[in-house]
């Protein structure tokens, strides 16, 4: 079984048993981005932690629907699921995020 780490700081906001999922830590980075974790040996953190970068929160498993050991990892923006490989990539941030942020303020600041 493999060390689970985050990559960003965060809030755990669910640490639990969920069936599908078996152990799922779900952590929430701000701004309606959260990463989950599913299928988890074991969780080491519990609801209302904060975590930081390359914290250790799980351990793989297969706990849940798994045939074997694995991390499912998921990413949600405002609730929905977006391909987490665009969310790791700093040019598909800059692109979708960071220009679209920039360019919605220079709107807004213009009124």
């Amino acid at each position: 079984m493999g060390k689970i780490k985050t990559q960003n700081h965060g809030m755990t906001v669910y640490a639990e048993e969920t069936g599908i999922y078996g152990n799922l830590p779900i952590i929430h980075h701000g701004m309606g981005l959260y990463t989950i974790y599913g299928h988890c040996s074991s969780i080491s953190v519990a609801a209302g932690d904060t975590v930081k970068p390359d914290e250790q929160i799980a351990n793989t498993g297969k706990s849940g629907y798994a045939m074997g050991d694995h991390l499912h990892f998921g990413v949600l923006v405002q609730g929905v699921e977006v391909r987490p490989e665009e969310w790791m990539d700093k040019d598909w941030i800059r692109l979708n995020i960071t220009e679209v942020m920039k360019n919605a303020k220079k709107l807004i600041n213009r009124s």
